[in-house]
């Protein structure tokens, strides 16, 4: 008897197959299943990632088209309003804001009084969307405002679309500006991401807890009297969806949130909080593509060397890993063991020459620190290192000797000696091995 197991589907063979499925119906024979297929073929086309997702949504429409005309307002009213509801969103996303505000009006129209609030509560919310969209901030308010009166919140479908409206609610109430907008965005997604923190809607925890940041760090320009409360709440918030925004799960949200962390701890005056700064900001950097990202790149590098330069005046000559290394050397052994792992995981994407010349300036950073805070960091990079994929491991230690090379023949010798002492106290028989041979092999001579 086989094992193979089943493979799940990629979403192209999934849409591939319900065509085909479609295509084999006989509108003739049973025009309601007909269409019925037609309208799922167009929402999974619609939703099917691509690099050419105007050509999908153009084909969605088409299937929207098809389902109509069978799904007709006189034959059935409630599924001719989800067809609109559909077309409206991909008119919305192929920038017709016009047509999908009439269709969101129309569908809307269409299920009132039927029985249908959560659906109608849905379509709100995208009309709501289109709305901001276009600068009708009132009227998306309003139809978000709407939307959440209608929802019953008694499922977690229900629950998901709550968080979203209220998520969508609190960020046009940002956009209306000053103090009062941002009082009443942090009204509404501080409650937003109480409710969501009682759920398994990670994602939308993420977003909530992100814009949460983005308002009260706005409040902190309209309210400078009460900067360092604002700024505080900023930070935490940021803090928050960075624990579902990985580097891994979510890269981009990941250096979004992190570019944003870094500005609200810019906000801020004293060193500490401006090195943290510097790392959050050389965080987004590592991820932002300057060819694909220029403009998310060029914000976060300018906000970089903004930094720099306030922190030049404190510590005259320090380099940004300078900066980075007294950070670390400042930290608890559980905060310094997360920012280390952090920051070796980051350099696995760049190609091996990149990794040596950045490793080994960070390597020189943290041994010319003073000997608490260089011995510190020291016993949690070799903690780190066994971690990593072998030819990274390769790199920082190639890049560890290539730093202690810099020193003078004294200092050098001190430095092998407390590597030495952390690679003999924090690892095992095979591990201390490992790691020795890899030295060995670089020509390092152990004290």
């Amino acid at each position: 008897m086989s094992t193979d197991q089943p493979t799940a589907k990629s979403a192209t063979e999934s849409v591939a197959e319900m065509k085909k499925r479609f295509l084999s119906l006989e509108r003739s024979a049973d025009s309601l299943s007909w269409a019925a297929a037609a309208y799922r073929l167009g929402m999974a086309t619609a939703e099917q990632p691509s690099a050419h997702p105007e050509q999908n949504l153009r084909e969605a429409l088409g299937h929207y088209q098809q389902a109509a005309k069978v799904l007709t307002i006189e034959r059935a009213p409630v599924e001719h309003a989800r067809v609109l509801n559909a077309a409206g969103s991909a008119h919305r996303m192929l920038g017709d804001p016009g047509t999908a505000s009439r269709l969101f009006r129309e569908a809307l129209g269409l299920m009132a009084g039927r029985g249908f609030a959560a659906e109608e509560a849905s379509v709100l919310n995208n009309l709501g969307l289109v709305l901001s969209e276009g600068g009708y901030l009132d009227d998306a308010i309003d139809a978000f405002t709407k939307s959440l009166e209608m929802v019953p919140g008694r499922n977690d479908e229900q629950v998901r679309t709550i968080l979203a409206t209220k998520h969508n609610l609190g960020q046009v109430h940002l956009a209306s500006g000053g103090l009062d907008g941002c009082n009443a965005a942090i009204a509404v997604l501080s409650d937003a991401a109480t409710t969501a923190r009682g759920t398994d809607a990670s994602m939308h925890t993420a977003m909530i807890d992100h814009s949460l940041g983005i308002a009260w760090k706005a409040k902190a320009t309209h309210d400078p009297d009460a900067l360092d409360h604002h700024i505080g709440e900023a930070i935490v918030a940021f803090q928050q969806c960075l624990t579902v925004f990985t580097s891994v799960g979510f890269p981009m949200q990941h250096a979004i949130a992190k570019h944003n962390l870094g500005h609200a701890l810019a906000a801020k005056d004293d060193v500490a909080s401006l090195q943290r700064a510097i790392a959050h900001y050389e965080d987004a950097l590592n991820i932002f593509d300057p060819r694909l990202h220029q403009q998310l790149w060029q914000e976060a590098f300018v906000n970089a060397e903004a930094v720099e330069t306030r922190l030049e005046l404190v510590a005259p000559g320090a380099t940004r890993a300078d900066h980075i290394a007294t950070l670390a050397g400042s930290m608890d052994d559980t905060e310094r063991l997360m920012f280390v792992r952090q920051r070796l995981a980051q350099m696995e994407r760049l190609p091996k020459a990149n990794q040596i010349e950045r490793l080994t300036e960070w390597s020189y950073a943290v041994i010319t620190q003073p000997p608490e805070s260089f011995v510190a960091s020291i016993r949690t990079l070799i903690t780190v290192l066994m971690e990593l994929p072998e030819t990274l491991l390769e790199s920082a230690l190639e890049s560890q000797l290539a730093a202690h090379a810099m020193l003078d023949k004294h200092d050098q010798r001190a430095a092998d000696f407390v590597l030495d002492e952390a690679i003999n106290a924090l690892l095992f028989g095979p591990q201390r091995i490992r790691v020795r041979d890899i030295l060995e092999d670089i020509g390092w001579d152990r004290p």
